[in-house]
């Protein structure tokens, strides 16, 4: 037998070994026919290459908001429980008003418009207006003229009364509402608008809250035209008892419940009268919803924590870290290896504010604290049931 004939009959005896391998492992695992010969290819959603192991890219990660952290005792504080209700940052709002008699010419923004410090809101039309520029205009030609000749030419009699019926006529003018530049074109003689047309400009920036007026409207001295405010940041006004407001100082953290989400906030001031309708303390907290939008008056709830802690350390998660399985236990989703995640089953405890105590888990793993709904979607889709029925 040539060497040809021998390779040629171990090639036969080899094939047919691999053949009654693979035969007998079809046997023992019947998915192995189906799935045995083929390579495992994770896509951008997820991929079980093991059981019950969802295995998510990076991409995927980032696009879903994926956030883990790892688990570690704490002692939670204990919190001071009270209705609050959100208002509006008086320190971030403004009402926009006219200080003269006028009447509405035209309107440049609307309610719901987020608008910029200095940015054009409502042009009005005044009789006062129209008085008072004429004014700044013989005032300002004559100081200009009196100030040309310079005191050693004119008496220092005139030469003040020139100068103060100059800031006069301007200070009038800003008292009404016009700002400094459309005060000096009325000082220049400038004629490209109308005499008596002026405008009102956005004090700060935020949101237009307010604009209950119409083109042509008669508006008097003090009457508000636009609410405006930045509600990035708001206020909560939070009702406690008196012996709940002995336990809390300016500067303490607090917690806000907002739509169901609760939001880091400050103590920032607390009354010291009582408020003799409710029988309470005020306390106002400071929060931003972190772009959650909210109107003031709606009500919300209050955690505010106190100095004082107790208890043993405990492990505990935020609400977003817990879901739900099928049969309605809480589990959480821990990654077991960078980019693999794996749910678990836990016990949860009572909330303290935000945090929720948890035990039936080691400490030390790392927990998805932001992202865990979408996991549980993804593994949802591939079938997997916790409890392997």
């Amino acid at each position: 037998m040539n060497y040809t004939n021998i390779a040629l009959l171990l090639a036969v005896l080899w094939g047919s070994a691999n053949t009654i391998a693979t035969e007998q492992h079809s046997e023992t695992n019947p998915q192995a026919g189906a799935h045995g010969n083929e390579e495992s290819h994770g896509d951008d959603h997820g991929d079980e290459s093991e059981e019950g192991l969802l295995e998510l890219s990076d991409e995927s990660m980032r696009l879903a908001g994926i956030k883990v952290e790892k688990l570690t005792p704490r002692v939670l504080p204990q919190l001071i429980y009270a209705p609050g209700e959100v208002r509006l940052d008086q320190y971030r709002s403004a009402e926009v008003t006219p200080l003269v008699d006028s009447l509405v010419s035209k309107r440049h923004v609307k309610l719901g418009d987020e608008v910029s410090a200095g940015q054009l809101l409502v042009t009005l039309v005044s009789v006062e207006v129209v008085a008072a520029q004429g004014e700044l205009m013989v005032a300002s030609t004559e100081w200009r003229r009196v100030r040309g000749l310079g005191k050693a030419t004119v008496s220092a009699k005139r030469y003040t009364e020139a100068e103060v019926a100059y800031e006069q006529a301007r200070l009038k003018l800003l008292a009404y509402g016009l700002d400094e530049k459309q005060i000096e074109a009325a000082a220049s003689g400038d004629r490209s608008r109308p005499l008596g047309e002026f405008d009102l400009n956005a004090p700060v920036a935020g949101t237009i809250l307010r604009d209950d007026f119409r083109i042509g409207q008669r508006i008097e001295p003090g009457q508000s035209l636009f609410l405006i405010a930045d509600e990035s940041r708001v206020w909560i006004e939070a009702s406690l008892s008196p012996r709940q407001a002995k336990a809390v100082d300016v500067g303490m953290s607090a917690q806000v419940k907002m739509n169901e989400h609760w939001h880091e906030g400050k103590v920032i001031q607390k009354h010291h009268l009582l408020d003799e309708r409710t029988r309470t303390v005020p306390v106002r907290i400071s929060v931003q919803p972190d772009g959650e939008h909210h109107h003031g008056g709606e009500f919300v709830q209050v955690a505010i924590s106190s100095a004082t802690r107790s208890g043993k350390p405990t492990l505990a998660v935020t609400e977003p870290a817990l879901i739900q399985d099928n049969e309605g236990n809480w589990t959480v989703f821990v990654e077991v290896k960078a980019g693999h995640f794996r749910q678990i089953k836990i016990r949860r405890g009572e909330a303290s504010g935000a945090m929720v105590p948890i035990s039936g888990i080691a400490p030390g793993m790392n927990v998805v604290t932001d992202g865990a709904f979408f996991l549980a979607a993804e593994l949802a889709k591939s079938g997997f049931d916790i409890d392997n029925h």
